[in-house]
């Protein structure tokens, strides 16, 4: 019985932890979203404009389909959370609240991210070789 309360707690607990504060690393490393940030707006977290928003520079509608939160939210969020919203669109995409899937957009929407996989091969390498399917499959 306490091993069963137990168990519900630890469950409950990692339930109410929301996506974008849950731990996790970027597909591609910080380094380089540092530097897909810093090529698109200056790595400016605060980044609006009437299209687009965030230090990634994302449309606001993809903003919406794959962040836990308004595109008129997004300067609020931390770099981290940005990013983590990044990992979804280019990667993985998105279970949406009415049990619905967004599929992701991909990263050669941004043309940082295309400038960055021309110059570096260590990257082509970590996507084309990445252990999750979801990953490899943008390898070009």
């Amino acid at each position: 019985m306490i091993r069963r309360a137990v168990l519900v707690a630890a469950v409950i607990t990692v339930c109410w932890q929301t996506p974008v504060n849950a731990a996790w690393e970027p597909v591609i490393g910080r380094e380089r979203m540092m530097w897909l940030s810093t090529c698109e707006t200056a790595n400016n977290t605060k980044h609006r404009t009437r299209s687009y928003v965030g230090a990634f520079g994302f449309y606001r509608r993809t903003w919406n389909l794959f962040a836990d939160t308004s595109d008129r939210a997004a300067h609020k969020l931390t770099w981290a959370q940005q990013a983590r919203v990044a990992d979804r669109a280019f990667w993985y995409g998105w279970r949406k609240a009415d049990g619905s899937k967004q599929w992701p957009v991909g990263p050669f929407g941004h043309g940082c991210f295309k400038k960055l996989w021309a110059k570096d091969s260590t990257l082509r390498h970590a996507v084309c070789y990445h252990r999750k399917h979801q990953v490899r499959r943008w390898c070009r």
